[in-house]
């Protein structure tokens, strides 16, 4: 079987084709179609949810909410585990000693009656690198303690939440261009070529983009993927008259 891309006509290879999520992707433009509008007759695999698929870990840490045509899973935030106490001293000892070393650039310790010199000042300001590390572990910490994210599909959309404290992201996707979940990968670069590292995150695939999950553990991971990828296969799109989800993520979805 031989695809070729309707918008820059080249030829779409055999591992940008994904039959049973129904999209395909070119190599050459990067444009993704629906295998239903390139081949007469095809049609996205649905029916009844797969026999023998994986079931939800004892350790997951997932919230997953299934009903007949919504799907919402709730990635809750860590809190403060042993590591991230870790990395918490970590950072304040960092700041510390950044503060201490800045202190002492300055000419806070020797008393200048004039104030701070401005010498002192230009050496001091080679510490600013430093403090921008040492606030970003804590930006880290603060993340993992207090990050959570939300992602909510129905027949017409997908939604996703970034959230942490008071800040909040939200996006809106149509399920029209949502294609399938895999494991999460990341390019690593390296001296021998880049390569490739898989963590244990679910990356939800669609046009020009993909929103990441963390994953306890394996099990976890290909219990998700499963989870969604039978939605989005079983569950058919439907066009939405309205330009947004009706939606409460705070309580799930369930109205």
């Amino acid at each position: 079987m031989k695809l070729n891309c309707p918008a820059c006509g080249q030829l779409i290879p055999a591992e940008g084709v994904a039959l049973d999520a129904g999209w395909a992707k070119c190599a050459g433009c990067h444009e993704v179609f629906r295998l239903a509008d390139l081949l007469p007759g095809y049609a996205t695999p649905s029916g009844a949810p797969a026999e023998g698929r994986p079931e939800r870990p004892f350790d997951a840490w997932a919230i997953l909410e299934r009903s007949k045509d919504r799907l919402f899973i709730h990635i809750p935030a860590q809190g403060m585990r042993a590591g991230t106490w870790g990395m918490f001293g970590f950072a304040v000892f960092w700041l510390g000693f950044v503060a201490f070393w800045t202190a002492g650039a300055l000419g806070v310790f020797f008393g200048h009656a004039r104030g701070i010199r401005w010498e002192n000042a230009i050496f001091a300001s080679f510490s600013i690198p430093f403090w921008l590390v040492g606030f970003g572990m804590l930006g880290g910490v603060l993340w993992t303690a207090r990050g959570s994210r939300t992602v909510g599909l129905d027949a017409s959309f997908m939604q996703t939440q970034l959230r942490c404290l008071f800040w909040r992201r939200r996006k809106t996707i149509d399920r029209a261009l949502v294609q399938h979940a895999r494991e999460g990968a990341y390019l690593v670069k390296s001296d021998h070529g880049p390569s490739t590292y898989t963590p244990h995150s679910v990356e939800i695939i669609y046009e020009n983009g993909s929103f990441r999950l963390p994953c306890n553990s394996p099990a976890e991971q290909a219990w998700l993927i499963a989870e969604i990828n039978d939605f989005l296969q079983t569950v058919p799109y439907r066009p939405s008259p309205y330009p947004d989800p009706y939606t409460d993520f705070d309580g799930g979805w369930r109205r």
